[in-house]
């Protein structure tokens, strides 16, 4: 009797399960927020006799295009800082021009464009910038000059509402907990670190995807460093920046050690370095204590320095190239347990009960990407935009005024140099509409009181932001605005109507820009990315053969900002072409390319940073002087200038002759050297350039191979 009561209490559980375990995603909590703050702020607007309810939604909506994201006080007061700003401005501009609306606009149209090229260029929350742009336009009254400082304030006045109901319900309903993440974010590249270190000598194509998981990872790591504005409870950004760059130095020295294939050799380093073993075994124990030490909240044992020591009769025995290996394999060795004993006693200082304290690292990333040609280009637009609505809203005077030249300026950011296309934008803005004019037929003729205009709202917004992508919901929400929701409420048909005239006006103004003055088909982009990193490269290896030239040295200064992300968004545009019309490109070997070419990068800047830092030495400078063959910058010049694979120069396709013309330099120059005349570091030091230039080049003929497989030429058909 008792097992069968126990049998049915199991059976119950059972069925009880899912429903004890059940949990609201992520995506519905951040659509709730959403939604009850825009129905909150209508709500209350309207309890108050307030007008412009939908200023402060606008404001919502704009802020939640960035997506779920944790909220806070304190972002909160840097958007409402934002709008005051931006209202500051808008409302000085106007005093200073109060009868002369042509330059009112001119210095507007100047101070929006430069809001939102902050707003392409930041890292962090890009919604403070659109804030600032979007209250300077709002805060101005069709050009008429009674009462316009009451309009302004009244209008900032709803936007700061909008932004304080949104962010006090982001902090009281599911609160998300500003938590630093670098800790653990390091954890996670520290395990694939640690794969790779095992695995340096491996297969090629398993080293390639871990390659791409570093650089995934640590480009997640910059992200949440570089955009997270505060100091957290735990560590401050300059000391999360530190433990980021001590993970970026091991990223890069791992490439190094495990990109070359193994050496033959490689299974003798004990016979050539007598304690390398040694070396190994606290490298692999202080891998496998650093990615479990938070969780262990153990303190890590940290080894004692370690310094190579050489069995100098048993080198004399290797090649140039061979010695190159070993002595840069060793350097790297050296470099990554320095590394790991770094990083093991910032670990011990976070677990430690005291205040965390250790040594920050002089090296920072900033919070913007300045001077990006993308970003130029797009603000370019953005004031193009802005000026052809400016244009039709003078000469045709729509009933929404000058709102017309607010959204279609703010929106361009989000269309100009986007996958996001307008025409798909004009789609979803055609079934908001019918599902606008429905609820305007159909429901709101119906609704008497307010909880029900509550729900009828609530309704409405979770509709957009839980099915809809946050970035592009606002456009299905602009139902909401065109609905004309005021208080007191009227029903006007033809209103509604005119309304929904001047959203498509802006739309198709959109759609016009999203093709003018520049082209932004996903092949063309391409090949304007493929071309741009191809220079980029160029710039950088011309500027380590003429360090001397003021002109290499800028053009190298902007290449190192811009070659990286100019690699990531040849990725992107490639991803999106659509093959079907070029039915001769083959998409895999194409991204097979793209993904070559950021490894090109990535040791290009590592390249490009130790060799610039050895400038001053003695050794390199003689050698450059004597020797040609190593300037791979002629090459890449030749593809930034759009030539072929099959128009290059037989010798720069034939791999082995390289290598081979380097071992016949390196030992003519090593020959002709007097005893003494460079130190033991130096000769070291120029090793491992010589070990990062051979890597540098074989990366390049895994790209070109790769190039050479791809039909390029067909993208430069046109689809029309």
């Amino acid at each position: 009797m008792k097992e069968a009561v126990q049998e049915k209490q199991a059976s119950a559980i059972t069925l009880l399960n899912p429903l004890l375990s059940f949990s609201l995603s992520e995506k519905f909590k951040f659509a709730v927020k959403v939604s009850l703050s825009i129905m909150l702020v209508y709500l209350i607007a309207f309890a108050q006799g307030w007008s412009n309810a939908s200023t402060a939604a606008i404001a919502i909506m704009l802020i939640a295009v960035a997506g779920p994201v944790a909220e806070s006080v304190i972002k909160g007061l840097r958007r409402v800082a934002g709008t005051i700003i931006g209202a500051v401005i808008g409302m000085l501009l106007i005093g200073f021009f109060p009868q002369d609306r042509e330059l009112y606009l001119f210095f507007l149209s100047i101070c929006v464009t430069a809001a939102l090229y902050l707003t392409r260029a930041y890292r962090g929350d890009t919604t403070v910038f659109m804030l600032t742009a979007v209250t300077m336009m709002m805060v101005f009254k069709n050009g008429e000059v009674d009462n316009v400082f009451l309009y302004g304030v009244d209008r900032t006045f709803m936007t700061v509402f909008g932004i304080a109901v949104f962010t006090f319900v982001g902090i009281f309903l599911w609160p998300v907990k500003v938590k630093d993440g670098t800790v653990d974010l390091a954890e996670e590249l520290l395990v694939t670190q640690a794969e790779l270190y095992n695995k340096r000598d491996g297969e090629q194509e398993e080293r390639k995807r871990l390659y791409e998981t570093l650089q995934t990872q640590e480009a997640t790591l910059k992200n949440s460093v570089v955009g997270t504005a505060t100091d957290s409870e735990n560590l401050s950004r300059e000391q999360r920046n530190t433990i980021m760059q001590d993970i970026i130095q091991i990223n890069r020295t791992l490439m190094m050690l495990s990109y070359h294939d193994e050496a033959a050799f490689a299974k003798k380093y004990g016979h050539y370095v007598r304690n390398f073993t040694q070396a190994d075994k606290e490298i692999t124990r202080l891998f496998a204590s650093l990615k479990s030490a938070t969780k262990a909240q153990q303190e890590i044992d940290i080894p004692a320095e370690w310094q190579a020591d050489y069995n100098e009769e048993a080198i004399r025995s290797l090649s140039h190239i061979d010695r190159s290996d070993l002595t840069s394999t060793m350097l790297d060795v050296k470099k990554l347990h320095e590394l790991l004993r770094a990083l093991a006693f910032k670990l011990n200082a976070i677990l430690s009960p005291y205040p965390t304290h250790f040594e920050l690292s002089k090296v920072t990333t900033s919070v913007f990407n300045w001077w990006d040609i993308e970003d130029l280009k797009g603000t370019l637009v953005t004031l193009l935009v802005f000026w052809a609505t400016v244009i039709l809203w003078i000469t045709v005077n729509p009933p929404g005024g000058f709102l017309i030249v607010t959204l279609a300026t703010t929106l361009s950011v989000l269309t100009t140099f986007s996958p996001i296309k307008p025409s798909a934008l004009i789609i979803l803005f055609s079934f908001s509409f019918i599902f606008a004019a429905a609820m305007y037929i159909l429901v709101l003729p119906n609704i008497h009181y307010e909880w029900e205009l509550g729900l009828f709202i609530f309704l409405y917004a979770f509709i957009g932001f839980y099915f809809i992508n946050p970035q592009i919901a606002i456009f299905f929400l602009l139902g909401i605005t065109i609905l004309n929701l005021n208080n007191p409420m009227y029903f006007n048909f033809q209103v509604f109507l005119i309304t929904l005239l001047v959203f498509y006006l802006f739309l198709f103004i959109l759609l016009l820009f999203y093709y003018l003055p520049f082209s932004t088909k996903p092949e063309v982009l391409f090949l304007t990315m493929k071309q741009r990193f191809f220079s980029f490269s160029a710039h950088l290896l011309g500027s380590m053969m003429h360090p001397d030239s003021f002109s290499y040295r800028m053009k190298a200064w902007y290449a190192q900002k811009h070659l990286m992300n100019t690699a990531k968004k040849m990725q992107l545009w490639a991803e999106k072409i659509d093959t079907a019309y070029f039915d001769t490109l083959d998409k895999k070997t194409l991204m097979a390319f793209t993904k070559e070419c950021e490894n090109f990068a990535y040791l290009l800047l590592m390249t490009y940073k130790l060799e610039t830092a050895s400038q001053k030495s003695t050794l390199l400078q003689h050698f450059k002087q004597n020797n040609r063959i190593l300037r791979l910058e002629e090459i890449t010049a030749l593809y930034a200038r759009g030539k072929d694979v099959k128009d290059i120069q037989r010798k720069w396709r034939e791999p082995q002759k390289i290598i081979n013309a380097i071992e016949e330099q390196l030992t003519s120059f090593f020959s002709q050297m007097k005893a003494g005349e460079y130190s033991q570091k130096e000769i070291i030091h120029f090793y491992e350039l010589i070990a990062l230039r051979r890597n540098l080049w074989v990366s390049f003929f895994h790209c070109q191979n790769l190039l050479e497989q791809l039909d390029l030429k067909v993208l430069e058909r046109s689809r029309f």
